[in-house]
């Protein structure tokens, strides 16, 4: 797959999100867990992609999401370290999500979540300098 098709793909998947996150019914348990899925297949498409990146912009090989996000903070990819490591977080956690009130505290931090995502697709379809 190339650079484009994988952003492509990552920005329909972040259009996707967006799409869950804008539901103005009322916060249902179903509505949640739907946000939360397009979150955890966002989260794992744009650190792959990350990665990809890495290795075709800057040579450097990375192997673990962790690693990943730190190297593209570290190049200045990604802005708020504390937010991306608060979502590799809540990522982590989110297969608990029958737990209601987790479940609900990491619902609040999407919108969060999707805004420094699109950023960083922003990003990286800037062409190199």
């Amino acid at each position: 797959m190339k650079k484009n098709e994988e952003l492509s793909i990552l920005e329909k998947a972040l259009k996707r999100f967006a799409e869950a996150l804008a539901v103005n019914a009322r916060v249902t348990p179903i509505a949640i867990d739907g946000a939360i899925q397009r979150f955890e297949f966002c989260y794992e498409l744009m650190w792959k992609v990350l990665k990809k990146t890495l290795l075709t912009r800057e040579n450097i090989d990375i192997q673990s999401p962790r690693q990943v996000l730190q190297q593209a903070y570290t190049i200045g990819w990604i802005q708020d370290e504390k937010l991306w490591l608060k979502m590799a977080q809540d990522r982590n956690l989110t297969s608990h999500t029958y737990q209601e009130e987790l479940a609900l505290n990491i619902y609040r931090n999407l919108p969060d979540y999707l805004q420094a995502m699109q950023k960083v697709c922003d990003n990286l379809k800037k062409p190199l300098s």
